[in-house]
């Protein structure tokens, strides 16, 4: 019913806004001259294309309330909520225990396959029941990936307003969730259990993975290639962008971090950051934001990104741990940057202007991300211009330091080398940085990661 109604209302919404626009041109533009017309058909086109976008999201919320958080199936919405903050197997199992068991009086099993291994069970007459437990494996022992559901005699059912239970696959991992009121449920909440339980698993690899190799190796240099996976091989190639990044890690294992993530076919989201500290907690960190990112479906909401990540951070609960971080989407359609920045040392705009080249800054909207209570995140929209230039650079860019202890930023060859390099291509650019910061070191150690994203409007 959800996805129906979605539907209808978003096709209503689309109805109306394009009869609105109809209306009003048709209403403005009598016995205007032909610019006259044209002025007022795009000004229109704006303002119901605002207003559209806003309805749609303003229903799409309602329905969402409506049905997953007021509904009957609100209880399973929490259980979908809380998914999206479990990062280990025993807050999964806090999940199980406090949503599905207490306020659904369900039964759950999950089950490792390959194992024959219960790895988690209720206390219930149907989760102790050994026979029960044979009688899933023998029924679904191999099945593809997916979200099923049986009826009372374990057999499979079309639709789960004829069911008893569902159960997730993902490879050799099932979970089944014998429930008493499933038939009353909105069938559109079952494939949104399905995903979030899919990215828990991903998030909870990733850790497990992680600790793995620290504890049983402690080859630090083995982290760090395990880190390494984490951040891009080669950046995507995006029409209207040239996109390049340089990455150097002081020790093995760093903090810094990077991303580009195609959204559409116009917008990319350009990601990158800085965990406080290095080592294994930092690697842990990074390693989480960029797969947290990475599988979320609403990359566009930036403002749900960032609490999101603050929300995963704290779920590692690991002490005085946090990050600053920049996340931007470039819209080389509607020719704007979207974007936040969580205390990141100021990104770049390298525009040329009839007065120049010229630098804006991107200042800071938002606190530190993963310690402190997130109040507002200041979420901001600038012009872009063919041929502008976004820099993004860690910190250990800007404040590398010579041997008289003057850091590169606060220098006047700084805001000269960057006016001047980013008119080359973008791997230039970055090429010619990267060259900058160990120039201006000279002799002297780097004492931090120096990580660059570059992104050029193609002119």
């Amino acid at each position: 019913m959800y996805r129906t109604n979605k539907k209808i209302l978003e096709i209503l919404i689309f109805v109306l806004a394009a009869a609105l626009f109809t209306g009003a041109t048709s209403f403005f533009v009598r016995n205007l001259p032909f610019y006259g017309i044209i002025v007022i058909a795009s000004v229109s086109y704006i303002l119901v294309r605002l207003l559209y976008e806003y309805g749609l999201q303003r229903i799409q919320r309602f329905l969402y309330e409506w049905y997953f958080v007021k509904g009957e199936s609100r209880e399973l919405g929490l259980f979908v909520d809380r998914l999206r903050f479990c990062f280990t197997i025993s807050d999964l199992i806090r999940a199980f225990r406090e949503i599905l068991e207490t306020r659904l009086d369900s039964t759950v099993l999950f089950v490792d396959m390959t194992k024959r291994y219960l790895i988690y069970n209720s206390s219930s007459l149907i989760g102790m029941d050994q026979y029960n437990f044979q009688e899933l494996v023998r029924h679904y022992d191999n099945w593809k990936n997916g979200i099923y559901f049986f009826d009372d005699h374990l057999d499979l059912v079309s639709s789960s307003k004829k069911a008893r239970g569902f159960f997730m696959v993902v490879n050799n991992l099932h979970c089944y969730v014998y429930m008493r009121y499933l038939r009353n449920m909105d069938p559109d909440i079952f494939p949104q259990i399905y995903t979030e339980f899919t990215n828990f698993l991903k998030r909870n690899e990733t850790i497990e993975k992680m600790y793995a190799i620290a504890a049983v190796s402690k080859e630090w240099s083995m982290i760090a290639e395990t880190q390494k996976a984490f951040l891009p091989k080669k950046l995507p190639e995006i029409q209207g962008l040239q996109l390049a990044s340089y990455f150097k890690p002081l020790v093995n294992v760093s903090g810094d971090y990077f991303d580009v993530l195609p959204i559409d076919e116009y917008r990319t989201l350009l990601l990158l950051g800085d965990v406080s500290g290095k080592g294994l907690a930092a690697a842990l960190i990074m390693g989480i934001v960029v797969n947290t990112i990475r599988i979320m479906e609403k990359k566009d909401d930036l403002e749900l990104v960032i609490r999101t990540v603050d929300s995963a951070i704290k779920g590692m609960r690991l002490e005085d741990k946090y990050t600053v971080m920049f996340v931007g989407i470039i819209d080389t359609r509607e020719m704007k940057l979207t974007y936040v920045n969580a205390s990141m040392a100021d990104p770049l705009i390298i525009s040329e202007t009839r007065a120049g080249r010229q630098i804006r800054r991107l200042g800071s909207t938002c606190s530190v991300i993963g310690i402190l209570d997130l109040d507002e995140v200041g979420v901001e929209t600038v012009p872009l211009l063919k041929g502008d230039v976004l820099l993004m650079a860690s910190d250990g860019v800007s404040e590398v330091s010579n041997e008289a202890g003057e850091m590169l930023g606060d220098t006047d060859k700084w805001i000269d080398f960057i006016l001047e390099q980013s008119k080359a291509p973008a791997q230039e650019f970055v090429g010619a940085l990267s060259n900058l910061v160990i120039e201006h070191a000279g002799g002297m150690k780097l004492r931090d990661d120096v990580t660059i994203l570059v992104a050029k409007i193609q002119e």
